[in-house]
């Protein structure tokens, strides 16, 4: 959906920009005068945003209903978004989901398909934008991974492995970019006003509080401009990251199982 860009906007692609984190990021940067791809599998609350986007900001907004937990969905979004500008300033991998339970007895699709999401689409995607950026010196990829990734959650054990998976490889390739002038980043938010609780599958209640999305994105659009690559929004969540480097791996595994159990 949507028309080749010839704007002389900076272009962004965002996924899982339907609601959440993915939307605000798309909020934030059409406020600064981005024209956006919204990447989602909910096509009509996309068109409810681009419409939104554009008539209160000017800019362009394509949409692309894409679901990318499933096979080569990489390449599809690489052709969506090389279909309506040959090149991408921004990619912002935004889409995810969680899924609480006994890891044993998950659904094996679902747990495909999270990998697929998390890790398969992230890493494809970044290896598909990636050489253009470099030709051109010039560009940046927000990985939205999550405070669960540096520490074992029991319960969300899937979820959590594939966000420890996020950091490091962040990390790994922004170094390899740094030469280049591109940005990688690895925003790392807590516990956040979105629906991700109640698609996981549990509630519970945090005693560290909840962010607004809003209040993430802006974090890490900041920490983006000054080029950090673990960005880990709020004192709260950077109080527990530190925590873990002093606790033993095991008991926080354990304490995690005990607060887990508790969100049944």
């Amino acid at each position: 959906m949507g028309t080749t860009n010839h704007s002389t906007n900076p272009f962004a692609v965002v996924t899982g920009a339907s609601r959440g984190i993915g939307a605000a990021y798309a909020r934030a940067l059409a406020a600064r005068g981005w024209n956006l791809l919204l990447v989602s599998r909910d096509g009509a609350r996309l068109e409810q945003l681009a419409s939104e986007l554009t008539g209160r900001y000017g800019v362009q907004a394509d949409i692309e209903i894409q679901d990318l937990g499933i096979e080569e969905a990489a390449q599809r979004l690489y052709a969506a978004a090389r279909a309506r500008r040959p090149v991408v300033d921004l990619l912002v991998n935004n889409a995810g989901f969680g899924m609480y339970g006994d890891f044993a007895g998950m659904p094996m699709p679902r747990i495909q398909e999270m990998l697929r999401l998390h890790v398969n689409t992230v890493v494809e995607a970044m290896r598909l934008f990636l050489p253009v950026m470099i030709e051109r010196r010039g560009g940046a990829i927000i990985n939205v991974a999550s405070v669960a990734g540096f520490f074992a959650v029991p319960y969300l054990a899937e979820y959590a492995a594939t966000k420890a998976f996020m950091v490091t490889f962040s990390e790994a390739v922004a170094e390899e970019v740094r030469p280049f002038g591109i940005r990688i980043q690895a925003c790392c938010p807590g516990r956040t006003e979105t629906d991700f609780h109640a698609t996981a599958g549990y509630r519970t209640t945090n005693v560290l509080g909840t962010q607004r999305p809003e209040e993430v994105v802006r974090r890490s659009l900041r920490a983006l401009e000054r080029g950090r690559v673990v960005v880990t929004i709020g004192w709260r969540e950077r109080a527990v990251t530190r925590l873990t480097r002093l606790v033993p791996r095991t008991v926080l595994a354990r304490a995690g199982a005990r607060w887990m159990k508790a969100s049944r």
